[in-house]
């Protein structure tokens, strides 16, 4: 009886303790393109947008990995207005007073074109001021701790004075 007593005592321990964990770990509040236009116009603060689509497999990577690093998801949340935008989505989207429509010969809803080079491919993560200036465009997957040098020389306003070479060789070391 001692034995199954201690048993039960350590399965709801185990538990109680995943559940804490679960509890602390918070996710990154993604935003439509709307939403976040509307957001900036009361409160400015910089936005990033991640450019995705449904079959891409690197875009799904980093949502199960750089998008779920605890100090990812707590500078995105206090620092930018995180947007998800799917380039494929067939739903016309207003920004900035203009509607953009999915354009069938490019298989792609033109907004997505405001956020991406021409060469752009999938996921393309982007970084917009305040002033709904397009501050850079970086195509492809990046792992969270390169990623989190890329949200604070934006989200820091280091891109103001120094370049990104200068920025990782000497502040983000």
């Amino acid at each position: 009886m001692k034995k199954l007593s201690g048993l039960i005592l350590i399965i709801t321990l185990s538990i109680a303790a995943h559940s804490c964990s679960f509890a602390q770990t918070s996710e990154i509040k993604w935003m439509t393109l709307q939403e976040a236009e509307a957001a900036m116009k009361k409160k400015p603060k910089k936005m990033f947008i991640d450019i995705y689509t449904d079959w891409c497999g690197w875009c799904k990577r980093l949502d199960a990995t750089t998008y779920k690093d605890q100090a990812v998801v707590d500078y995105i949340t206090k620092n930018f207005y995180a947007v998800k935008l799917n380039a494929e989505t067939k739903d016309p989207i207003t920004y900035l007073g203009k509607e953009y429509t999915y354009d069938v010969s490019r298989k792609l809803n033109m907004v997505s074109a405001q956020f991406m080079e021409a060469s752009s491919g999938y996921p393309t993560l982007t970084f917009v001021d305040e002033k709904f200036t397009v501050l850079t465009v970086n195509p492809g997957y990046v792992e969270a701790p390169m990623f989190l040098k890329t949200l604070k020389y934006y989200g820091d306003n280091y891109y103001l004075n120094m370049d990104v070479n200068t920025y990782l060789t000497t502040v983000a070391k």
